[in-house]
């Protein structure tokens, strides 16, 4: 399928899907709900094997309607001192969490003009605000993290120091989810419509959307 573009031409569209899954960490899960439900422990169904990370990983694919990938964005929910970005954070730098980051994205030059970016990010919302993140964070060039602001009204903070990664400067950023989204529902109402279209009626109603 396709949508059609300015001018009659068309484009493909674009969906995202996600994708989740620890192998390591579920197989010790499902040992440890087994040898609990062999000693008859009620409950070992839902059990979490103790000492395991709190935090869980995702991949956020943008594909176009034939299968081709677009771009990736990695989103990873965590407590603070578990984050990718912690060594770029000033330390008195503190965020609610759970925290959700999304510390790299990649997107082909193909994907230009196919809102491929906002897709991802999107998606990256969404997953926060459904397993409870109380804050968003990423990596950002200070030249796009003022196009997040100017142009989305994504009001992220800096949270650590500009730094030199091989010659590119990049700031780790992020702020509580609520204040992002009062920001952008003030600001750019048609984008937090946008944000917020995956979301169910029951949904929107349980998060205060």
């Amino acid at each position: 399928m396709s949508e059609e573009a300015a001018g009659g031409a068309t484009r493909p569209r674009v969906s995202v899907q996600v994708v989740t899954g620890e192998p390591i960490v579920t197989r010790a899960t499902d040992m440890y709900r087994q040898m609990l439900s062999a000693a008859g422990v009620e409950g070992a169904e839902e059990a979490t094997a103790p000492g395991r990370p709190p935090w869980r990983r995702s991949f956020h694919v943008a594909v176009d309607d034939t299968g081709r990938v677009l771009g990736v964005i990695l989103a990873r929910l965590g407590s603070f001192d578990r984050l990718s970005i912690a060594s770029m954070l000033d330390p008195e730098v503190r965020l609610a969490g759970p925290i959700c980051e999304a510390p790299t994205s990649a997107v082909v030059p193909e994907g230009a003009g196919l809102g491929v970016t906002e897709l991802l990010y999107r998606s990256v919302y969404c997953f926060a605000r459904r397993h409870g993140a109380g804050s968003l964070a990423t990596i950002l060039d200070p030249v796009t993290l003022a196009l997040f602001r100017d142009d989305y009204a994504i009001s992220f903070r800096p949270l650590g120091p500009v730094v030199d990664d091989e010659g590119v400067q990049l700031q780790a950023c992020g702020e509580d989810i609520h204040t992002l989204e009062a920001a952008v529902r003030r600001l750019r109402p048609e984008f937090y419509e946008f944000l917020i279209e995956p979301f169910t009626p029951a949904e929107r109603a349980q998060m205060g959307l």
